[in-house]
């Protein structure tokens, strides 16, 4: 893979890629297909060396003929030039997508990488010289999370206890019963010597599941959270504390109900940076930046005003950190679809932003002298690349081009639109139209809902799913919008972008304002000229999959719809799904509020849905069971309803395999074009 680089400063790097990819030039340009968008690549990692001279970054490749989505490693001048393919002798870990966690060698002499070693993650190093691949450790159980220590000499990772000898044996023998609410083997922190995979030391108990860590500059301790158990309401559980590489006993440095999670050591050892809900276990609560001295002490909360951080990292001389997030200070109104990168000073909490246009931002790395920052940078109409900032003078350095034949297509144009909702509340969201649409035509339009409900969308080819492998997207937008329909995608009440209060406005209401919200949207489209309201459509999974089930209960405006895994019994989720106690959250327990779920549970007015529903859903989804798809299209078909239901044989929340992801959306798209046209 060949790049060129390209300098320029933050405003113009926006507009500059933007216009290359859009808008220029589009009636010799192609539509794009579903088959397109399974073609196209993401970084799903990147990370600067400590000296600053080169970027390592994993481009994730969908393969229809292996049914798997391959990870290749490549090496770029962080002046820019030509990327080179190093480690291609090792498989990064892919199961179910790439997940290769880069960790440079503190000399920046090795890049690091989880591949597969026997069918188990395993760290292995690739030298800069060229050398071959090094295996580094042997985990019985796979290594999911490492660090280097400072001066290089160990490692320090995550893995879990084996499988004990006694249930090896009863599943060999299939006596093996499953019991509820069993424990599962813990996640621990293991050392070793960097060039011993056979020193392993377990450094953790038993009792805790460590689920992130960071080594003190001076390599004396380990910083670590932990939960007292494992599954998805396992973050809200988290404690934070520290203990030595030779093992003894963890010292607590942070005790308290919520989230603390993912500590990371000041350079200066003084202080240790995470994220908190500030002693809430709620999933309503926003994830803050969070410090607290190293040894202990009142954690200092930096709120950002409700700002969810994703990602962030120090600055090295202590003063300040830059962290990447969304809602809160730099997310609201018309800059909710973005993820800022901001320059948090430690001392005050005072933040300012250093990149700047509708961009969102992953994979945040600095050189160890501060003056470079790496990270992979997405605008409207791309799948993102790997950029570097010069700290100093804020201009940043392109430094790939994964998929050049974007510039090859029609892409539609995305932007920000808002209106006032029935209580006179500004709703945002961003609306999708196709390439040269001719002054004063009616579109068909679909709506698309987010997941969550604290979900949302924001720029980027897949504006739901640019965090790492975007085809888990079930719906292909922009195949949509160079079909000819337009795509809006509201961000309702409850959702991001509103703060931790505007997620708090639909407890006990799901169904009610975020609804009356989406339906504004669609009043505002009609009224300005972008839809034909003879011809809409309404789709979403999750939480979006409940609001396509709510909406064809409530209104027969839409011509068609399709829900993905998908709620109609808001009961199911209480007792069937993994996050229950979050369900308690908005509508206490069924016991305590029965009148409610079911007032809310779309199943309930299955009998007013006149709009065709296809339902799709994954065979084995945890969080949303499958049993409740079920019901909703056995009650429909029973009713005579438009109804038809796909189930994803091994598919859970999302689909991974690419097999399924392209069968989806052709689905979807097949849906769709069917019914509205």
């Amino acid at each position: 893979m060949r790049t060129r680089p390209v300098t320029f400063l933050c405003s113009a790097a926006v507009a500059a890629w933007h216009l290359s990819v859009s808008g220029i030039g589009t009636q010799s340009r192609a539509p794009i297909t579903v088959d397109d968008l399974m073609t196209m690549r993401a970084i799903v990692d990147a990370r600067i060396a400590p000296d600053g001279n080169h970027v390592a970054y994993v481009v994730s490749t969908p393969s229809l003929a292996k049914n798997e989505h391959e990870g290749a490693l490549f090496i770029v001048s962080s002046a820019g030039g030509p990327s080179t393919r190093v480690g291609a002798a090792a498989t990064i870990f892919n199961v179910p997508v790439p997940a290769p966690r880069l960790r440079w060698s503190p000399d920046s002499g090795m890049i690091a990488v989880l591949a597969l070693q026997n069918g188990r993650p395993q760290v292995v190093g690739i030298p800069l010289d060229g050398g071959p691949v090094r295996p580094l450790t042997d985990a019985p159980d796979g290594v999911f999370g490492f660090e280097w220590s400072p001066n290089g000499k160990q490692l320090a990772y995550l893995t879990r206890d084996p499988v004990s000898a006694e249930e090896a044996r009863q599943r060999q023998e299939r006596s093996f019963v499953i019991r509820a609410d069993a424990p599962d083997r813990p996640t621990r922190l293991a050392v070793q010597d960097a060039a011993n995979a056979g020193s392993r030391r377990l450094i953790t108990p038993p009792t805790q599941y460590v689920d992130a860590f960071s080594w003190s500059p001076d390599g004396r301790e380990l910083a670590y959270s932990a939960a007292p158990k494992a599954g998805f309401t396992s973050p809200y559980y988290t404690r934070i504390y520290a203990v030595a590489p030779d093992g003894g006993a963890p010292r607590t440095i942070v005790d308290r109900p919520g989230t603390n999670s993912g500590p990371r050591f000041s350079p200066d050892g003084r202080s240790i940076a995470f994220i908190s809900t500030d002693g809430k276990v709620d999933i309503m609560a926003s994830r803050s930046l969070a410090l607290v001295p190293a040894q202990g002490g009142t954690p200092r909360l930096i709120a950002l005003d409700d700002a969810w951080i994703n990602e962030y990292v120090w600055a090295p001389d202590s003063a300040a950190l830059y962290v990447q997030g969304n809602d809160g200070t730099f997310g609201k109104r018309d800059h909710m679809f973005e993820q800022a990168l901001v320059r948090v000073r430690a001392s005050d909490g005072h933040a300012e932003r250093v990149d700047s246009g509708a961009v969102v931002n992953y994979s945040i790395s600095v050189s160890r002298d501060g003056s470079r920052l790496a990270y992979r940078l997405i605008d409207g109409r791309t799948m993102g690349d790997v950029v570097v900032m010069n700290v100093h003078t804020r201009q940043i350095t392109r430094l790939t081009d994964v998929n050049p034949e974007l510039r090859n297509f029609a892409l539609g144009t995305l932007k920000p639109v808002s209106w006032r909702s029935f209580d006179g509340m500004e709703i945002w969201g961003l609306l999708l139209t196709p390439a040269d649409v001719p002054a004063g035509r009616r579109l068909p339009m679909l709506v698309y809902v987010h997941g969550g409900p604290g979900g949302g969308v924001t720029y980027g080819l897949f504006p739901q799913f640019m965090t790492g492998v975007s085809q888990v997207d079930p719906y292909p937008t922009e195949a949509f919008a160079s079909a000819g329909y337009a795509v809006l995608f509201p961000m309702p009440r409850g959702g991001a972008g509103y703060g931790e209060a505007g997620q708090r406005m639909i407890v006990n209401a799901w169904g009610e304002g975020d609804y009356r919200d989406i339906m504004a949207g669609v009043d505002k489209m009609v009224a300005d000229g972008v839809a034909d309201p003879d011809r809409l459509g309404v789709m979403g999974a999750s939480y979006g999959g409940f609001m396509t089930n709510w909406i064809v209960t409530q209104t027969s405006r839409f011509k068609a719809a399709s829900a993905g895994a998908s709620i109609s019994d808001i009961h199911d989720i209480a007792f069937l799904g993994e996050g229950s106690e979050f369900i308690a959250g908005y509508f206490k327990w069924p016991w305590e509020n029965d009148a409610s779920y079911t007032a809310h549970s779309p199943i309930t007015f299955a009998q007013r849905v006149t709009t065709p529903l296809l339902i799709q859903h994954g065979e084995v989804d945890p969080r949303v069971p499958i049993s409740g798809a079920w019901k909703f299209y056995r009650t429909l078909q029973t009713m005579g309803k438009t109804v038809e239901f796909d189930i994803y044989p091994r598919g859970g929340h999302v689909l991974r395999e690419p097999q399924q992801q392209r069968a989806q959306m052709l689905r979807n798209y097949e849906w769709f074009t069917r019914w509205i046209r």
